[in-house]
């Protein structure tokens, strides 16, 4: 048995990326078999705890507390290992960067800084963010767990001075080619995207690289921005920036549908302000009444492959052919579909999705539960549908792993995998589910082998089944390009290799889904799909 111990290092914060990091090198040296080093939260006590990695010295660890918990050998030496984990723990995280201990300093020495990216814990993002809004700096603010009120302030004030302030909870933004945080390298062009969500600017950004056309600019606003509380005041402002900028002709605004008094202020907005096109995305969302003049200029969709659809119908109808062709669930994928139907069995009739995209997660119940019914989740479309335990899957169910449940003092899904991989396995023994659903998102910030990673849980979710004499279909979206870090065609490849059905976008994927767990592998609802969840009003 491997001994387990626990090393606490009181009030000491590192970056959850920066904490991988160091778990990777341990992991090399000898002796060493396993490694969990993440804050004393009860959501990674709890983890280390099922993982068997948790002794008393973790137990009593607290929030602000760093847990450094090691599988080890017999042949471990511990005293060397923990000189190894102070040193790492000690290293500067930016290697090769400049190294600044105060914000003014780095601000005076770097003059000609227009945009800072920031990311530490929420309760201490606002004196930072109105410290560089202050000096004119642009602010794409990654943090999460920012008060409301502290959003509103701070972002009231970023309009006052012309600044974008784009978050909190920013996951994504594209400015001048220049990828942000979480991020894929596509073509420039002449589409810019406002965007409360980071996954959906992803999805769409890389449909409109793959159909041949290019962004301008992806301003990502944060997923609150069009709440009441904080009025859209940024998306309003970057309606304003795309307005003036010659290099965007088709704008496309991306969002949860936000309340009708903010979705209707937005129209009027865009009604008497702007001069340009417009595609606005408020997934699964009501689709508004315009008056005449209006609905020339703005098509209304419902899903991010709508979206996209529509700016390339805007741009020119043959490309919009095309590109229907380059999305759609094409003959080879159907005839996958009627061979993973035929290798299920009776009982096996239920969906379950693990997304690392919180809108894909959204996306992907809004179409499966036109098609299936009810579908639960730790996100729910109706809270009566909220999970009692967001650790287990019931009936159909749409898991967002991005959720606050989930990432508490833990990097975010798309770069540590781990809760999903055991996710996955657990589901295998299920003997009622028919389908799981993964979405794979690469690009800056993503893990460096997203699919890669994932061999071994969905060989061994496969092998579950066969031990039992059932069949799981695996299906899967990869959001990539050909010129991101992991290369789309080589992640795909490994996930084709294993079986799994790869979907051109993701709301392709929840029809697939769909198809599958009801028998249907005729053309019927890829007619209703298209016409609910494709069509540009």
């Amino acid at each position: 048995m491997p001994r387990v111990i626990n090393i606490v290092k009181k009030g000491l914060y590192r970056d959850s990326v920066y904490l991988l990091h160091i778990g990777e090198e341990l992991r090399k040296v000898s002796g060493v078999i396993d490694a969990f080093i993440a804050m004393g939260t009860r959501l990674n006590k709890d983890l280390m705890l099922r993982e068997g990695f948790l002794t008393s010295e973790g137990e009593d660890a607290g929030e602000n507390d760093l847990i450094v918990a090691l599988k080890l050998g017999d042949n471990a030496d511990i005293d060397h290992i923990s000189r190894l984990v102070e040193e790492l723990l000690t290293q500067p995280g930016a290697r090769g960067l400049e190294v600044y201990e105060d914000l003014d300093l780095a601000l005076n020495i770097n003059r000609d800084i227009n945009l800072a990216l920031v990311s530490i814990p929420g309760r201490y993002a606002r004196e930072v963010v109105m410290k560089l809004l202050e000096r004119g700096v642009h602010v794409h603010l990654f943090s999460d767990h920012v008060p409301i009120e502290d959003e509103v302030a701070m972002k009231r004030y970023a309009y006052e001075k012309g600044l974008l302030l784009m978050g909190p909870e920013a996951g994504t933004s594209i400015i001048g080619g220049v990828a942000i945080a979480f991020a894929n390298a596509v073509r420039r062009g002449s589409v810019g995207v406002i965007s409360a969500s980071g996954t959906g600017l992803q999805e769409v950004s890389v449909l409109l690289h793959r159909i041949g056309l290019g962004v301008s600019h992806g301003i990502g606003v944060g997923g609150r921005d069009l709440s009441r509380e904080v009025g859209g005041l940024m998306t309003l402002f970057s309606i304003d920036v795309f307005e003036n900028d010659p290099g965007t002709s088709i704008v496309t605004i991306i969002s949860k549908p936000p309340s009708r008094e903010i979705q209707r202020m937005i129209f009027d907005y865009i009604a008497s302000r702007g001069r340009k096109s417009y595609v606005t995305c408020l997934v699964g969302g009501e689709i508004e009444t315009l008056d005449p003049e209006a609905s020339k200029r703005i098509v209304q969709t419902r899903t991010l492959h709508a979206a996209v659809l529509e700016a390339a119908r805007i741009t020119d109808p043959s490309l919009y052919s095309e590109a229907q062709k380059i999305l759609s669930i094409d003959g080879k994928i159907l005839k996958a579909i009627e061979d993973a139907i035929a290798g299920l069995r009776e009982e096996q009739r239920y969906i379950r999705g693990l997304f690392t995209g919180g809108t894909f997660a959204y996306e992907a119940m809004v179409i499966l539960s036109r098609f299936v019914g009810d579908i639960w989740s730790n996100s729910p479309l109706r809270d009566d549908l909220r999970l009692r335990d967001p650790w287990k899957s019931y009936g159909n169910t749409v898991i967002d792993l991005g959720g606050e449940e989930f990432t508490e003092g833990r990097a975010h899904p798309m770069i540590d995998p781990s809760i999903r991989l055991k996710r996955i396995v657990d589901e295998a023994r299920d003997p009622e589910v028919a389908v799981i659903m993964l979405d794979f998102v690469l690009g800056y910030g993503a893990h460096r082998d997203p699919a890669g990673v994932h061999v071994d849980a969905i060989k061994r979710a496969m092998e579950i089944a066969r031990e039992n004499g059932r069949r799981i279909v695996f299906l899967a979206h990869v959001v990539g390009t050909d010129q991101d870090p992991q290369d789309l065609a080589s992640q795909e490849r490994v996930l084709r290799e294993l079986g799994v059905i790869i979907l051109p976008t993701n709301a392709t994927m929840a029809l697939a889904a769909a198809m599958i767990s009801l028998r249907r592998s005729d053309t019927g609802l890829i007619d209703i799909f298209s016409r609910e969840f494709l069509r540009g009003f």
